[in-house]
């Protein structure tokens, strides 16, 4: 059995706050002692961390709390934004385990820190979730090497956020509250995790083959110059399509080669940064080999909304002899309101499939999540991990 329940407060107490929320959470999961609680807080609340943790501590029976500041938190209650918030998700299961960590350091030390703190407990169907402090850790590097010894780990996660300036952000692992470094968790025992990716992107023309490539420039395009198809992809689009997207295209690459229909969640979205007329060839800001298929995407806000419900939609029917027990949902904070114009939309697309279900989260620095089996860092991105015991 899997019994979470999550809960939220704006108590402008740290202790109230996370009092309230312990409380909710607790009795929506229907229990008297929690394995783990994962506890996300606007960074009002860091500077009295002993009074979360203690709160915290008290009202779940739990040692194991992971989490970490974000300028934004959210749990399938809402979105909050703007305003002091402090969430809590609170698990116990004989089926699920949650293995804790920190690691300092380089990157490459960083990666070998978290796979000997989770080696031993590591199973086919396990799951990494990070945050990390892009202060000290570059995001793209370090997933580069959690994977460096060839382990196909999904991992999953956001980078810690806080106030508006960056200037302070914190993460916590039971009773520390750092910064620097990365925090998270492993999850592992008899359960499915189903990832879904949103983008926000929206892909124009059609998928071509990359016929000529050297690194991350781009010569040939299905045997034609590259430039060309890219001025020709462009003459697809409205002046109500360059004025929503602020006139800035991307470049979608299929990162499953055996997947020759890529459709939306199967393209990593990579900046463009160049063309070069000499040679027509354009270059991204990512490798990319001969063979793979690639897609140029708009980014905006309609083309998020419709993506977010096309992800959301496919979780659905992927899950659907598998009903979720819970979900964690790691929002970019250039999406929520600055994106739709409104609030809890992503959540509430989340409620309108999976009514009921738990879920938290917060906006982060960059996003994680696996496209085509590779793990990657994100930007502009929805993460959204359901997990089920069923």
């Amino acid at each position: 059995m899997i019994h979470v329940g999550v809960g939220h407060s704006h108590d402008l107490s740290t202790a109230g706050a996370a009092e309230e929320a312990t409380r909710i959470a607790m009795g929506n999961a229907g229990i008297a002692k929690a394995d783990i609680a994962i506890v996300f807080a606007t960074i009002n609340y860091q500077t009295a961390y002993e009074q979360l943790y203690q709160a915290v501590h008290d009202f779940s029976s739990c040692d194991e709390l992971i989490g970490c500041s974000g300028m934004s938190v959210l749990t399938s209650g809402g979105e909050f934004e703007d305003e002091p918030a402090l969430v809590v998700m609170v698990l116990r299961s004989d089926q699920i385990s949650a293995v804790s960590f920190s690691a300092e350091g380089t990157e490459t030390e960083i990666g070998q820190q978290i796979l000997q703190n989770v080696q031993s407990q590591l199973q086919d169907n396990s799951l990494l979730i990070i945050f990390p402090d892009i202060r000290t850790v570059e995001p793209a590097e370090l997933v580069n090497q959690i994977g460096s010894d060839g382990t196909t780990l999904p991992v999953v996660g956001a980078a810690v956020s806080g106030d508006a300036t960056g200037a302070q952000m914190y993460h916590w692992k039971g009773t520390q509250a750092t910064e620097g470094g990365v925090t998270g968790f492993l999850l592992t025992g008899k359960f499915r995790a189903q990832i879904g990716v949103a983008q926000g992107c929206q892909p124009i023309g059609e998928p071509r083959e990359v016929t000529k490539s050297e690194g991350r420039v781009i010569f040939e395009l299905d045997g034609e110059p590259a430039l060309e198809n890219f001025k020709n992809v462009l003459k697809l689009l409205t002046q109500d399509d360059i004025r929503r997207s602020g006139g800035t295209i991307f470049m979608g690459i299929a990162m499953d080669d055996t997947n020759r229909n890529p459709t939306r969640g199967d393209f990593l979205i990579r900046n463009l940064v160049g063309v070069n007329e000499e040679h027509a060839a354009i270059a991204i800001s990512e490798e990319v080999k001969d063979g793979q298929l690639v897609q140029f995407h708009l980014r905006n806000p309609r083309a998020a909304a419709e993506e977010i419900r096309t992800i959301i939609a496919q979780l659905a029917e992927k899950t659907e002899k598998h009903p979720p027990d819970f979900g964690l949902y790691f929002n970019c904070l250039g999406r929520g309101k600055g994106l739709y114009g409104t609030a809890h939309h992503d959540i509430s697309v989340i409620q309108e499939q999976f009514p009921g279900l738990p879920v938290i989260g917060f906006f982060g620095n960059s996003e994680f999540a696996p496209i085509g089996g590779q793990n990657f860092a994100h930007a502009y991105t929805g993460v959204f991990v359901l997990c089920s015991g069923n």
